[in-house]
């Protein structure tokens, strides 16, 4: 079941982000404490919306969080951050959570992210629509 993410289940979406980033192939360093900040400020932004995954016993599967930004006339949406459980992937869940959370921004045409170059997430976008953006850059400052 899909259902829009709610401060109740926050807290669940922290403990999967943890899991899921800080093993392979991301291995990164995540602990509650800094997820719970991470999440919470994209959470709390102003015009955010998230959707999250649950099984039939209401445990969290995969969750997308981001928020819409005014840009001329149009609102676009960025999506902040996307999980889904490592124990689950390749199992439809990411696209199902990409469809919901376009149904409820049914007027934004728009969407852009942040992900890694040729990796499996970027594989993964791409199969859903997304496409690395012509005229954009990322630039970095040390």
């Amino acid at each position: 079941m899909i259902t829009t993410l709610t401060s109740g289940t926050l807290d669940a979406c922290v403990s999967l982000y943890v899991d899921t980033f800080s093993a392979p192939p991301w291995n990164e360093s995540w602990n509650a404490r800094d997820a719970a900040q991470r999440l919470g400020d994209f959470y709390s932004t102003p015009r955010a919306h998230g959707v999250c995954s649950l099984n039939s016993d209401g445990e969290v599967l995969g969750f997308a969080l981001g928020h819409l930004e005014r840009s001329g006339v149009d609102d676009h949406f960025l999506l902040k951050e996307m999980c889904v459980r490592t124990s689950m992937q390749r199992r439809g869940h990411g696209t199902r959570l990409l469809e919901a959370l376009a149904d409820d921004l049914g007027h934004v045409r728009h969407w852009y992210l942040l992900t890694a170059r040729d990796s499996d997430a970027s594989a993964f976008y791409e199969r859903n629509g997304f496409r690395p953006a012509g005229r954009m850059g990322v630039f970095v400052r040390p």
